[in-house]
């Protein structure tokens, strides 16, 4: 029997996924996933130093790749939040909270866990549910930037970071001016851990106005 058109894509995924330099680094290493070495790259060539420290929220940060980092690099003085709707192991450091960071329950809780601290940088990795669509997926990426932008106009100390991830397309353009009023640099960079054919790159804004 001929295989479906999905299960040819979904075989495809997984021989690229076990083959993938970064996955079999990740399993090596102990990350909880690739998308580690994505924050690595961006910080290391964009020369943008995570301070021991400084409190950092991770918005969508399941499965905790980012947040184990985030943990590493700012040390026992840091605060490091991660947020999301998925639970997410337990990762010594971090204080996580299994909610959507829009709701008021998720306001509540990161509310209380940042007491009375400001937030030096907020990064997201997240992306939305991936309908097969083009035009409705980047939609859903641009709402979900514009829901970031508006989380990190509520909590980030003026001077502070923003990494988030986007995709090129319908609603870019005028998402990028927003960020740009809100913030005094924006750089544009593609990881070399993010793969050629994702349609994914990351926005690092930096110098955020208040």
């Amino acid at each position: 029997m001929k295989k479906s058109r999905k299960s040819r894509k979904t075989s495809a995924w997984f021989q690229r996924h076990v083959h993938d330099p970064h996955v079999k680094r990740a399993q090596r290493e102990g990350k909880r996933s690739r998308a580690a070495y994505k924050l690595m790259q961006i910080l290391d060539e964009y020369q943008h130093k995570v301070l021991q420290g400084q409190t950092i929220v991770d918005l969508g940060c399941a499965p905790g790749s980012w947040t184990m980092e985030l943990v590493r690099m700012t040390g026992q003085t840091g605060k490091v939040i991660g947020i999301d709707v998925l639970p997410v192991e337990p990762i010594a450091g971090a204080q996580l909270i299994q909610a959507d960071f829009t709701s008021e329950q998720g306001q509540q809780a990161l509310q209380q866990a940042l007491s009375g601290h400001s937030v030096d940088m907020v990064v997201s990795d997240m992306a939305p549910e991936m309908s097969g669509h083009k035009l409705v997926d980047q939609m859903r990426m641009i709402a979900l930037n514009e829901l970031t932008l508006h989380f990190s106009r509520q909590y980030l100390r003026k001077g502070g970071v923003l990494l988030l991830k986007s995709f090129m397309g319908e609603g870019y353009d005028q998402f990028r001016r927003e960020l740009g009023m809100a913030f005094t640099q924006v750089k544009h960079v593609k990881p070399a851990a993010s793969r050629r054919s994702s349609p994914e790159f990351f926005l690092l804004a930096k110098g955020f106005r208040g």
